[in-house]
This record gives structure tokens, sequence and C-alpha cells, in this order.
């Protein structure tokens, strides 16, 4: 199966020159090496988060493989959604979707559903920049919406189980962080959150978020991503860069807050 880019020309130009010159403009390391387990990376338009995102990832060495798992913003589709193969378009060319791991990840409880992927943003824009830093990239796009922290640890244990024996795979969150309110409180919320995942307690994250209540999107990508790599043994996190939609925008009264944030 086949997906088309859904927003190309709105989040992200559909010039593959375009986006190249952007990555070339903001890219830190030309000789990345360090080996990540799993990054953070903010998935607003690129005018806004870009520069965030390419920063981060030109700090790691890609691996081939990447779980990309990211929210449901649509709200279609199921509660854990896996898009089970096939390829997804891009400016640069098509990204192949891993069908084995695809498959495992569905045989133990995740579920096959192309629909929840079909008009959410959150992981196609990464999608380019991938394809950018690794021609070779494949990925297994996880899409989920609001569970609980119960089945945020199943949702681990599956991938855990999977991926425990190969140091090939790099787990990506898309998460934005807090939402539309005025700069010192984004500030505030997102220190909040950064601050659990600096620690590595995913419970941590999940119980600031509701309770102050932080509109980070990506929240539960997250907590699972970070029950994973604690179980794979992996603790030394790295902020690359805090921001907000106000560096671009210059108001300061709604903003959005962004993170690259790498675990290795």
């Amino acid at each position: 199966m086949y997906r088309d880019a859904a927003v190309k020309g709105v989040f992200y130009p559909s010039d593959p020159d375009e986006i190249k010159r952007f990555v070339e403009s903001y890219k830190v390391n030309n000789d990345a090496n360090e080996a990540a387990k799993m990054v953070i990376l903010p998935h607003a338009g690129y005018v806004f988060s870009g520069a965030t995102a390419v920063k981060t990832l030109s700090e790691i060495r890609l691996p081939e493989n990447i779980i990309l798992m990211g929210p449901n913003h649509t709200g279609i589709g199921k509660n854990v959604a896996v898009y089970p193969s096939g390829k997804w378009e891009t400016p640069f060319g098509d990204v192949a979707i891993n069908d084995e791991l695809s498959a495992r990840f569905i045989e133990q409880g995740f579920e096959s559903d192309k629909t929840a992927h079909a008009r959410e943003h959150s992981l196609e824009v990464q999608m380019p920049l991938l394809k950018y830093f690794r021609e070779d990239v494949n990925v297994v796009p996880i899409t989920f919406k609001m569970i609980d922290y119960e089945a945020c640890k199943y949702a681990a244990r599956v991938i855990f189980e999977t991926i425990k024996d190969r140091d090939d795979i790099l787990l990506l969150i898309s998460s934005d962080f807090n939402h539309f309110e005025n700069l010192d409180v984004t500030n505030d919320k997102d220190s909040a959150a950064i601050s659990k995942i600096m620690e590595m307690e995913p419970e941590g994250l999940l119980e600031v978020v509701i309770k102050k209540d932080i509109s980070m999107c990506g929240v539960i990508p997250a907590v699972v991503g970070m029950l994973v790599v604690k179980k794979l043994g992996f603790s030394n996190v790295r902020l690359v860069e805090h921001t907000t939609s106000a560096e671009a925008s210059g108001d300061t009264s709604k903003v959005v807050g962004y993170a690259g944030i790498i675990i290795s």
C-alpha cells in the first residue's frame, strides 16, 4: 500500500531542494556518531520547529530502522495503530515500511490500521528529514491515542520483546510540548515535563502532564518510548534544545513549545 504525503507544501516544503537548503542551514554536526536509542523531535511546521528537529537529528548516527511513534491528532482509527506495509511519499523519494517489524508488532496485539495515518501530520513531517539523513531508512509508523499507564506498559513490553536483541533500531518520538498559552506559562509547563524526561521517569511524566494540564500531544508515545529504553538499559539523556513558536512568530501570547532530546 502507498501513502501519499498529506501535508507537504503546508507543514514542510514540497521542493526537495528547499528542504535540503533548510536542513543544511541548521544541522550542527557533519560527522555525527552518537549511537542514540531514542530521540524526541517536534512536529510543527518547519518554520516553527524544523530547526530543533534538524539540530537534534544531526547530532546522532541514524540507523537504518526507525520505530516512529507519535500522537493521533485526528481521532480516527485504533488506539495503537501500526501502518502495516508499503511506502510513504516524501519529496526525496519514498520511505519503505519495515514490513517484518510491523508484522511482529501486529502479531503481539498492536492493530494494523492505515486509516489512523491517512491525514496524521505528526509522523509525516519527520519522514523527509529521515530520508535526508539516511537514504535507505525504513520505518514502522505507530500512532497512539490517549491510553492509560497500564496500556503504556503493555505497549512498551511488546516493543521491548521485539527489539531487545537488536542494536540497529532507533525509537523516534514525535511530540510538541505545551500548546497555545503564553510564553511564561508554556516555559514553566515545558520545564516540568522535560525534567521528568531528563530524570527518566515515564510514570512521573504522565502524572505531571495530567496534574499541570500540560498539552504535550505526544506524551503517550514518549512514556512508551521511555519505558522501552529503560528496559534496554539506556539512561543518558541530553536536551539539545528547547524553544517555542514565539521565536519564529514573535507572538508571546499563544505559543507552542518544542524540544529536541536524545537518550543514549
